[in-house]
């Protein structure tokens, strides 16, 4: 059940990053062959480029001229799930980055969710690495605890890395070194019915803005309803964390998780399966539990990406023409949201690092990431793009006010890691634990107590190992 419940919960938090982008896609590599991109330009014609990828142009991404390389060089450029949906974005942000960049050529190959990490690690292995790879953060972390990736922190510029917000910039951040560029990301908002909150004598216009707001309302749900007023699949290690747990040490040395803080979020969960404020089924539901229990009418509000508002309204409108949405209500004031991010990064084996960055900085700078954004219902991790307005404009529909309230909340956006190797295995006595706690097979003094112990000889085993 852990490992099901941790991917159930782990697709719902990174709403965006997979469940949007994969369920619109074919998940299949963007020609079957990984071709180049430039076969095709965004009308679908063929590109005005030769062979070798040479064109007209000359200038970078920052507007600065570029000298001719001194070689051709190819630049094996891979992403998750992108294709067929997003052809026209990709193909047209290579075809410009060609253009301005007279003997590069990029070439293209989208693969789905779950071959990446295997397909990138046999190719490194055979030496025959990608130059530049579309992660999420788990991923790089992973591959930048083999050596696998490029320290950014030594071989980008301090222009490259400047763009980005420092805390996702630091998603992939181990010790001194980050390899990775940040590119976009989903946020939760929060979703509530207005027919519901009426007929529970609730006021629509007062959504709740704390989480013990929340657990009063979805009472008073469930008394002048008979229906739940929310549905919990949680994610414990970032859930504790942005509620104010440290998780772990600065010196990423010690465990720190049986605290205060812990035990009074640990207490309050528990509670709501104990009170019946949440169903009993709900505990290691899959990912489509909330989203299908919402769009049946059964619970009262959904916290979940922007993006699932289009599987609502396409599969029950009648629940989509009542749905209000708001801010998330905060596990901590002025804390953090935890931000479902995808990043690019270039691995060491390729033979072209100073070219690989340049592309990697490009296709996630502000004026690629806009273009994106304005694509499809996704979030920049570049501060110029988070600022345009295009984030503060919309009409009154649920999908326009959730963009605008995703977006403002972007400054805060944070991917949770550790920030160690093999982190999956050390947090999995949390993931384990939670979900004998919430089931009353465990006490949550008694939970948080042994999964701080079996953690912290996951990570002095981790730290052991070098």
């Amino acid at each position: 059940m852990g490992n099901a419940r941790r991917l159930a919960s782990i697709a719902l938090a990174g709403s965006m990053a997979f469940a949007m982008l994969s369920a619109c896609g074919n998940g299949n590599s963007n020609d079957g062959n990984g071709s180049s991109a430039n076969a095709n330009s965004p009308d679908g014609k063929a590109a005005d480029t030769n062979a070798n990828g040479k064109n007209a142009g000359g200038t970078n991404a920052a507007g600065t001229t570029n000298d001719k390389p001194k070689k051709d060089i190819t630049l094996n450029f891979w992403t998750i799930s992108l294709s067929p949906n997003f052809d026209d974005y990709i193909n047209g942000r290579i075809k410009k980055y060609q253009d301005e960049h007279p003997g590069i050529t990029v070439k293209w190959t989208d693969l789905p969710y779950g071959s990446m990490e295997n397909k990138l690690l046999t190719s490194i292995a055979g030496g025959n690495s990608p130059d530049v790879v579309n992660l999420n953060t788990g991923m790089a972390l992973t591959l930048a605890a083999k050596n696998a990736l490029v320290d950014l922190n030594k071989e980008a510029t301090e222009e490259q890395r400047s763009i980005y917000f420092p805390d996702l910039y630091n998603s992939t951040k181990l010790g001194d070194s980050a390899y990775a560029f940040p590119w976009y990301f989903g946020l939760s908002v929060f979703m509530y019915n207005k027919k519901i909150y009426e007929e529970a004598g609730l006021d629509p216009n007062k959504p709740p803005v704390t989480l013990d707001e929340l657990k009063q309302q979805a009472v008073q749900i469930k008394e002048k309803t008979g229906k739940y007023g929310f549905t919990l699949v949680s994610n414990p290690p970032a859930d504790l964390y942005f509620s104010g747990v440290p998780m772990i040490s600065e010196d990423k040395k010690t465990i720190i998780l049986n605290t205060p803080e812990a035990l009074a979020w640990a207490k309050w969960n528990k509670a709501l399966y104990d009170e019946g404020v949440i169903p009993k089924d709900s505990v290691g539901a899959d990912a489509n539990y909330a989203t299908d229990k919402y769009q049946g009418g059964q619970i009262a509000t959904l916290t979940t990406g922007a993006n699932f508002l289009n599987r609502v309204k396409t599969n029950a409108k009648d629940v989509f023409d009542n749905t209000l949405v708001a801010k998330m209500p905060a596990k901590k004031e002025g804390g953090n949201y935890q931000a479902s991010l995808m990043d690019v990064v270039v691995p060491t084996m390729s033979k072209n690092h100073p070219e690989a960055i340049d592309f990697a900085n490009y296709i996630t700078n502000d004026e690629s990431q806009l273009e994106f954004c304005k694509v499809v219902n996704i979030l920049p991790s570049t501060k110029k793009a988070a600022a345009d307005p295009f984030f503060t404009q919309g009409g009154d529909d649920p999908e326009s006010k959730a963009k605008i309230i995703a977006a403002s909340m972007v400054g805060q956006a944070k991917d949770f890691t550790l920030g160690i190797k093999d982190e999956s295995k050390v947090l999995d006595p949390l993931w384990k634990g939670w979900t004998k706690m919430m089931l009353g097979q465990q006490s949550p003094e008694d939970m948080l107590k042994t999964a701080e112990a079996e953690m912290q000889k996951q990570l002095d085993a981790v730290n052991a190992g070098g």
